[in-house]
């Protein structure tokens, strides 16, 4: 989104972001019970804050902005027992997001909320796009469309695992078209994140579809994003692959609203935009509904954002790990080296684009934390009103993260928890060698399904043999 929108409200960020919304975060044992939380604002219509009763924070709200609507972002896991030491210490009890109806410059706001003590983090409330790769072609099945499956041997681990209901695999994303052939009874049930209006856009961006009605509904008929992602997952095959895990739950979860952007900006085609703290909403919300794992196909820059600002996503993605969540992120889609958030957030699986020969994609961002890469260019998908071939990481990540559910769905067969570190070095160690020398900063290797799945069972044969309980191995 760099250049592409006018941010008068905050002209040196370089990341777009809501003229009249930011984040904050209170040190710790400094929490305001009494602010609500945003889900009892949507649900139950309840009255945001007016201040938090931190004399020193309300003074900076005002001088910056007047009418503040204040909200906790976060609700606890346990709604009857409030937040557990994990979410208390991780930051998620304490985190705000504070609204203005105006506002003067929210960087110079949330500068001047940093400098307190009693504010151990403060942000503008940036938004986020799938980043742009080449551009979808209208497709239907043929004989080329089959190397991405048979790239990573989906076939043979199809006959070693198709997974476990009892496993649930949720995607960030545009939602689902829920009544597509692909996915039509294979939802459990989602919900949509998305918390903001065109109020909130620059002049010129509009959204469309969906966006009037704050329900939790994660129906998506503009985008197909999103659906794309799931198909690959466990979707039923009807004009394309079967998904990979076609036995593990899915949860479409709706995190970014479908947008237009400016004709100046050239574009033309439908984006998904989608705000920070909706994504961190939403990722803790997918924890505590018990998904075991979660793709991310899309990510902010770091190069993106202003000197000081915390990096994406830090607090929820650390939530996730803590909960044994498996993370699966795309790279990005820039062709250098960068760090996209989730993608390059600590104990996240982040995963680059090959093509059919197998090399590099020329559009992969790359870096020392990408664990591996998987097919990425002209990859049959699910579109609004038949099928597409889309191109970028956005559609790499869904292969790894069909692999993971089936790791994890496995693993349980034999009683045994799989946290997103262990799925990462399976996934990384089983790895097929890159054809002619390993590039730069695109992990270890192309992803091999029938590989993980041996390398899985010879570890749980091992533990056995041993007489190592998972528990017991985890701490070794």
């Amino acid at each position: 989104m760099t250049n592409v929108l006018s941010m008068p409200w905050a002209p040196n960020a370089r990341s777009y972001c809501a003229p009249r919304r930011l984040l904050f975060t209170l040190a710790l044992g400094e929490d305001v019970e009494r602010i609500p939380g945003r889900s009892q604002l949507r649900a139950n219509g309840q009255t945001p804050a007016t201040g938090t009763g931190h004399g020193a924070v309300d003074r900076v709200l005002r001088e910056f902005g007047g009418n503040i609507a204040l909200a906790r972002l976060h609700d606890p896991a346990d709604i009857d027992n409030g937040f557990d030491l994990t979410e208390h210490a991780r930051g998620l009890s304490r985190t705000y997001v504070a609204a203005f109806s105006d506002v003067r410059r929210i960087d110079h706001a949330v500068d001047a909320l940093r400098q307190l003590a009693v504010v151990t983090s403060a942000s503008a409330d940036y938004f986020v796009t799938p980043d742009e790769a080449p551009s979808a072609s209208r497709g239907a099945a043929g004989e080329t469309t089959y190397w991405p499956w048979r790239r990573i041997g989906a076939e043979s681990a199809r006959g070693m695992e198709t997974g476990d209901a009892a496993v649930t695999t949720a995607v960030l994303d545009t939602g689902a078209s829920k009544s597509h052939a692909e996915l039509r009874g294979r939802l459990s049930s989602g919900f949509d994140a998305v918390n903001f209006s065109s109020a909130d856009l620059s002049t010129g961006m509009s959204l469309i579809g969906d966006y009037n009605t704050r329900d939790t509904d994660p129906d998506e008929t503009d985008n197909p994003h999103g659906t794309a992602c799931l198909a690959i997952i466990g979707g039923l095959g009807r004009a394309m692959p079967p998904g990979l895990a076609t036995a593990t739950s899915l949860m479409a979860v709706r995190v970014l609203a479908s947008a237009r952007p400016p004709a100046t900006a050239g574009r033309t085609k439908v984006l998904g935009l989608g705000a920070l703290s909706d994504i961190d909403y939403a990722l803790k919300r997918c924890v505590d509904l018990g998904a075991k794992v979660l793709n991310c196909s899309f990510g902010t820059s770091e190069n993106a954002l202003m000197p000081g600002d915390p990096k994406p996503h830090e607090d929820t993605t650390a939530y996730a790990l803590d909960r044994g969540t498996v993370m699966v992120a795309a790279s990005g889609n820039s062709g250098r080296p960068e760090r996209f958030f989730p993608a390059a957030a600590d104990g996240v699986i982040a995963v680059g684009s090959v093509g059919r020969d197998g090399a590099v994609s020329s559009f992969t961002t790359t870096g020392d934390h990408v664990a591996l890469c998987a097919p990425g260019e002209q990859i049959l998908t699910p579109s609004i009103d038949g099928y597409d071939y889309a191109t970028g990481t956005s559609f790499a990540a869904p292969f790894v993260a069909g692999a993971a559910a089936l790791l994890v769905a496995r693993a349980r067969r034999s009683a045994r928890p799989l946290a997103s570190a262990e799925a990462r070095d399976i996934l990384v160690g089983s790895a097929s060698p890159w054809p002619g020398g390993a590039p730069a900063g695109a992990g270890a290797g192309i992803l091999d399904m029938p590989a993980a799945l041996a390398r899985l069972d010879g570890e749980i044969a091992t533990a056995t043999t041993l007489g190592i309980i998972p528990e017991q191995r985890a701490t070794s």
